[in-house]
């Protein structure tokens, strides 16, 4: 069936596989940040209001830090964890999406709408948020493509002026 309905959106154009062992590597190297910033900002803390006060600022620097680190390396060892085998296929007419366990046939009309919050600049680059495109399909849920996709750029590019083209026919 899911075969049948892949086969619907025409010619396969090309593969974009997500490196899901680099998001790991990301997710640990992060997390290890965020937990030695806490580590950090634990004597900082109670060494300025131990004293006179000064030093907020710094102290909540440390821990914005540290929430920072230990959400990010939290939310995307998740991701890494989640998204075994997580690629998407090109083809002529739709999108399709697979991982273990899911695969999601989408035609271009079948997509409600996206949305790119993409952050590309040294450190986006880095933790793969150059690329952060949202997918919304019309039947629920979403999608998200992020730089750790092959070529994520190119893809989002191509996913954009589709789905903006099906929603003027």
């Amino acid at each position: 069936m899911v075969r049948e309905a892949e086969r619907a959106l025409g010619a396969f154009v090309r593969n974009h596989p997500t490196d899901n062992d680099r998001r790991g590597r990301v997710a640990i190297v992060v997390l290890l940040i965020g937990l030695a910033l806490t580590g950090v900002a634990i004597p900082v803390t109670i060494a300025v209001f131990s004293s006179n006060g000064d030093g907020t600022n710094f102290a909540g620097l440390l821990w914005g830090g540290a929430f920072l680190g230990v959400y990010g390396g939290v939310s995307n060892g998740l991701r890494a964890l989640r998204r075994h085998g997580e690629v998407f296929v090109l083809r002529e007419q739709g999108l399709v999406y697979r991982r273990t366990g899911e695969t999601r046939v989408l035609p271009w009309t079948a997509i409600r709408g996206v949305v790119e919050r993409g952050q590309d600049h040294a450190l986006g680059r880095l933790m793969g948020w150059d690329v952060h495109l949202v997918i919304r399909p019309r039947d629920g849920g979403r999608l998200v493509l992020t730089g750790y996709t092959e070529d994520a750029a190119r893809l989002s590019g191509v996913i954009r002026t589709a789905v903006a083209a099906a929603g003027t026919r």
